[in-house]
């Protein structure tokens, strides 16, 4: 009996709290550390991977346009949502949108992405590569938003690419 309850004892709040705030971020570092440590190709197919289930999480409910929202009411929303989620700024010029995320400040005074992984401290370190993600989660936010198929995406600006203050993306629909 003693023993069947050893394995049933619900963990308590602050122990998950610990290991949400200690041993998540270690476990998480480790195993990036040893991703870019594998073959470009293998390394790249984990991180689109990763990035892309990121994408699709952000879509569903951070950035993406809700049902009946407004061109004017997402922009709005979007300039208005708190770091991490926000704020970002869309500026148009016919088929080009250029999409600005204002970075958060980390404690060391610089420009931090908007990776949740980072924001969170589940790393400690951004990682360049996943600033594609970012480019392409601007893509679904406009597709979503204009009912636009995307013609091409890029980085403009990111902290972890270019030590830039935002994320900056372009995002071009075809006309």
């Amino acid at each position: 009996m003693a023993e069947e309850q050893k394995q049933f004892m619900e963990i308590t709040e602050d122990v998950k709290a610990l290991m949400y705030q200690t041993w998540l971020p270690a476990l998480m570092t480790t195993v990036l550390e040893v991703v870019k440590e594998l073959p470009r190709e293998h390394r790249e197919t984990i991180l689109t991977k990763m990035c892309t289930t990121c994408e699709e999480m952000a879509m569903a409910g951070a950035v993406g346009i809700q049902p009946g929202m407004s061109w004017d009411d997402y922009l709005k929303y979007l300039k208005e949502a708190v770091s991490p989620i926000g704020p970002w700024t869309i500026k148009q010029d016919g088929d080009v949108f250029d999409l600005v995320y204002d970075s958060s400040i980390g404690p060391d005074g610089k420009p931090r992405c908007h990776c949740p992984l980072l924001q969170l401290g589940l790393i400690t370190e951004a990682i360049p590569f996943c600033c594609d993600s970012g480019a392409r989660l601007a893509a679904k936010m406009i597709a979503a938003a204009t009912n636009k198929p995307i013609d091409k995406t890029e980085v403009i600006d990111s902290p972890s690419r270019t030590g830039a203050p935002v994320c900056h993306y372009r995002v071009c629909v075809k006309s």
